[in-house]
């Protein structure tokens, strides 16, 4: 599928006022599709649809979403569906897409801005020029005078379109910064997600065979979780997990990493803590979390959590650390749950 100016961007030619108006007005169409669908923000998707939806507006074609889909997948197919999982991987290990995309805007913007000084200084001349001209009553100036008015209107025009870009440019980046923090952190309790809580723990792990900085790794499941839902309902849950999250925020220190992995699932990373700190951190948290109390609709929610630790060691991967902290947690819900085991 043909793009000229996709083409243009992957040869750094220079882009005109026109191509800069064409990338905003794809690149707005996309995202608005992609948040519609729920379409991963991974960057061969974004590539699909770049060149889908810039093919149709160049070629002012009229497609319906459907058949655009059906393009979508098509191109998913060549590129073997099944293997998403690792185009995340090759998204993780690559500068996040929506950091280019704010770069085009704040560009399209900056260029917009220039416009907008010359055709300010532009008019400015031809005021003068007017001035000049109404003191002259030659008829050969006054109908000079009258293409300068015809000009001076068009380019009143064309500024007020302009300044029209500029404020949906500023808009489109603040969507864009949006989408980006959407896109790492869980909607429900705003920690960040299990895509953003494995990158760190990957980044933690190279850290630590490079410079031998250790880490130590929680894993925390709340007891009985299903029984709360059944019993006062999903809200109840949801505010649970809200009280939870708020409560790891409040006990922990500002540089520990906290996610939500799924579920009643949450994971936490301690920074250059070692396991018998790490261990000291969890149960601290286990026991603020057993003496808690959430009220819900009159009633009182009491809640308990059972969880897993380690330390990261030589050789270890994400796979490795998670498969041991995982035993561990399965190993405090074997002892009755409230309770922490570590993994040496």
């Amino acid at each position: 599928m043909v793009c000229k100016v996709e083409e243009k961007i992957n040869e750094e030619g220079n882009l005109d006022k026109k191509d800069l108006e064409l990338i905003y007005e794809i690149v707005r169409r996309q995202l608005k599709f992609m948040i519609k669908y729920n379409i991963l923000m991974i960057p061969k998707n974004f590539s699909i649809l770049f060149r889908i939806f810039c093919n149709i507006i160049e070629n002012n074609r009229n497609v319906s979403e459907r058949d655009i889909l059906a393009m979508y997948k098509a191109d998913l197919n060549d590129l073997e569906m099944g293997r998403l999982d690792e185009k995340l991987l090759e998204f993780e290990s690559r500068k996040d897409i929506t950091d280019k995309l704010e770069l085009i805007a704040e560009e399209m913007d900056e260029k917009i801005f220039q416009i907008l000084e010359v055709m300010n200084l532009h008019q400015e001349n031809i005021a003068k020029h007017e001035n000049i001209i109404k003191e002259n009553e030659d008829s050969k100036f006054l109908t000079i005078l009258e293409h300068l008015k015809m000009l001076k209107q068009q380019n009143d025009s064309l500024m007020s379109k302009l300044e029209e870009y500029h404020k949906e440019i500023i808009r489109l980046n603040t969507e864009l910064k949006v989408v980006k923090q959407e896109a790492t952190l869980d909607f429900l309790t705003s920690l960040v997600n299990r895509r953003s809580f494995d990158r760190a723990l990957n980044d933690l792990i190279k850290d630590f065979n490079e410079k031998k900085i250790p880490f130590t790794l929680i894993l925390l499941d709340l007891d009985n979780f299903k029984q709360i839902n059944d019993k006062f309902g999903h809200p109840a849950g949801d505010l649970v997990l809200k009280e939870v999250s708020n409560l790891l925020r409040t006990y922990l220190r500002a540089n520990t990493i906290i996610g939500r992995l799924g579920g009643e699932e949450f994971g936490i990373i301690l920074p250059n803590v070692t396991l018998e700190n790490g261990k000291n951190v969890a149960e601290r948290i286990r026991n603020v979390i057993e003496n808690h109390e959430i009220k819900y609709d009159g009633k009182v929610i009491r809640i308990s959590a059972s969880l897993g630790v380690t330390q990261v060691k030589e050789g270890d991967t994400i796979d490795t650390l998670y498969r041991r902290v995982d035993e561990a947690l399965y190993q405090a819900k074997r002892d009755g749950k409230n309770k922490v085991v570590v993994a040496e």
